[in-house]
């Protein structure tokens, strides 16, 4: 047992310190790109960097990503608007990994040390829940982040939950993609049971993944939908879609 958790405590300031390295060395890089592309798109550039720190970062904590479905090629000029439930901080890794662009992001995020600096610069967009001008600047961000044809994904539940039961969505991202030329994806995505973000630190949650050998996360992509109901019936599609998803999604990662 003693050499069991000698082997995770080492397991575990292994793989943080990689993560610290491999996010210090990506911002560096990203960093640099711009300051030789003065005239890119910086929220375009921005999600190609996200992609691909997303899917390292899963790779240093010990991730596998399974993918049930496929993720077609974003449609140029079209905004996409990708909608999953919310569980774990690998979530985070699963959605930019698979999609890139940008997430809509808990507001306290930004005050993250080294985490909220690369969040903000690669286009997240922040929102305190509590705050309603937060939520309408938030929104308006969103629209224009989608009008301009860029990928936004979001957690409409609003915060992270136990269990497998998709929670009511909020209308945020839906009122932002209203009237727009959008492509509304749902995602499904299963952890391994007790692995949730509940009732704990930022930093203990991701110590627990890095702790063990291996985790195996699924993710279900559906059908893309139009933005062309209701708000109020577009959010309870989506949820409904989603929850199915992650129906699918635990029948694959099988534990029940």
């Amino acid at each position: 047992m003693k050499e069991r958790n000698f082997r995770q405590r080492l397991r575990v300031r292994r793989r943080l310190a990689t993560a610290g390295v491999v996010a210090s060395a990506s911002y560096g890089l990203f960093e640099g790109v711009l300051a030789l592309s003065p005239h890119a798109d910086r929220n375009e550039l921005g999600g190609v960097h996200a992609q691909r720190l997303g899917g390292r970062m899963l790779q240093v904590l010990g991730v596998e990503l399974a993918l049930i479905g496929e993720v077609l090629a974003k449609r140029p000029g079209r905004g996409r608007l990708v909608v999953a439930n919310h569980r774990a901080a690998t979530d985070i890794g699963v959605l930019l990994t698979l999609f890139g662009g940008a997430l809509v992001a808990r507001g306290d995020m930004a005050r993250w040390p080294m985490v909220g600096l690369m969040a903000a610069r690669t286009g997240t967009i922040f929102v305190d829940r509590g705050d309603k001008g937060s939520g309408v600047r938030a929104i308006r961000a969103m629209r224009r982040r989608l009008a301009a044809g860029g990928t936004l994904a979001v957690f409409p539940e609003g915060t992270t939950f136990l269990g497998d039961e998709v929670r009511s969505f909020q209308p945020g991202a839906f009122l932002a993609a209203r009237g727009l030329d959008v492509d509304i994806v749902p995602l499904g995505i299963a952890v391994p049971r007790g692995l949730e973000y509940v009732g704990t630190s930022f930093g203990a949650h991701v110590s627990e993944i890095a702790a063990r050998e291996r985790t195996l996360v699924v993710a279900a992509v559906g059908e893309a939908l139009k933005p062309e109901r209701s708000v109020r019936e577009l959010a309870e599609t989506c949820r409904s879609r989603v929850q199915e998803l992650v129906a699918r999604a635990r029948r694959r990662l099988g534990d029940p």
